[in-house]
């Protein structure tokens, strides 16, 4: 699929048909659907004074099996706008559940969602949860954003592809690519762009920089010069201890386009083992950077539920961001 920008804003993504998604598994990787170049856009009801402070979250929620438990952690801690990556929307796996509009709903806020991957092949939801039918009543696997804030002008930017999901080698058959959701919001005086991105784990350090540099070429275009954040899975091989390890070269590009990493994180491990996963080992994957706006106390909270449940396999991690 080709990298680019798309602005086509739509109240529900364009379903695709059981059979149309059968006929895809016999097609070339490459091929597309509506749904891959729309932005689905539900704006908060409420739309409160412009804040001179934010607090934002960044949350790989690993599919988003406990959606009602996820947006209550947001709730505690407060969260403005959360930048969030892997939410299912009409999984098998997650229970045909509209993760994110889930999410937005019990927070009383909007929310903005772009399909990352058409999911072509169902998977079933881990032991002890139920089957609710036998195939993905839609298939569609992405990342978005939630916000008290409204969302002005959102875009999908689609990055480079580095591997080929879409072979049956690879199990999870699914045709699309990696890719960032942007939006533009008011905050004091000052017009903010906010993106939440996921880049590919299936490559190498020079990969995910290539991806970074098509992720920043859009966003100088989008934003001009506007402050920037950018938070997400960037799938890094960080082990804490540093911010600017050597060899994941997307930082040192980044900071040579005016981003700043060292005040919007600390250097913790950002995983945990899963319902899902136990073989992330201990990594630094989930990241801020900004430009052209003060961020102060970054801060990593545990993917734990009130009773101790693991939500995910990356803890939720987070920043103030100043007008002024």
């Amino acid at each position: 699929m080709a990298i680019g920008v798309w602005r086509d804003v739509v109240d529900r993504l364009t379903h695709v048909p059981l059979a149309e998604r059968a006929r895809l598994l016999t097609l070339s990787p490459t091929s597309t659907v509506a749904a891959l170049h729309q932005i689905e856009l539900q704006q908060p009801l409420a739309s409160p004074a412009s804040p001179s402070a934010i607090r934002i979250a960044a949350w790989n929620l690993e599919r988003c099996l406990y959606p009602e438990a996820s947006a209550r952690i947001l709730q505690r801690n407060h969260v403005d706008l959360a930048l969030l990556t892997e939410l299912d929307v009409g999984m098998l796996r997650t229970g045909q559940v509209h993760t994110i509009g889930r999410m937005a709903a019990q927070l009383g806020q909007g929310y903005c969602y772009g399909c990352e991957f058409l999911e072509l092949v169902p998977m079933c939801p881990p032991p002890g949860f139920p089957h609710n039918g036998t195939d993905n009543s839609e298939g569609y696997h992405g990342n978005g954003m939630i916000s008290s804030l409204p969302m002005q002008d959102p875009v999908v930017i689609r990055l480079d592809e580095m591997t080929d999901w879409h072979s049956p080698a690879e199990g999870q058959r699914r045709i699309g690519n990696r890719m960032a959701i942007a939006a533009i919001f008011h905050i004091g005086g000052i017009r903010l762009v906010a993106c939440s991105v996921h880049l590919e784990s299936r490559t190498d350090a020079a990969g995910r920089a290539q991806q970074m540099r098509s992720l920043l070429d859009a966003l100088d275009a989008y934003a001009g010069s506007a402050p920037v954040v950018i938070g997400g899975d960037l799938n890094t091989q960080v082990v804490p201890g540093g911010h600017t390890d050597a060899s994941e070269p997307l930082f040192a590009l980044a900071a040579s386009r005016g981003y700043d990493w060292i005040t919007c994180n600390l250097a913790r491990p950002t995983t945990r083992a899963s319902a899902w996963s136990n073989h992330e080992g201990t990594r630094q994957l989930d990241w801020f950077c900004t430009r052209g706006v003060k961020a102060r106390d970054p801060a990593v909270v545990p993917a734990l539920g009130e009773d101790g449940t693991v939500l995910s396999d990356h803890e939720l991690i987070l920043l103030t961001l100043d007008a002024g």
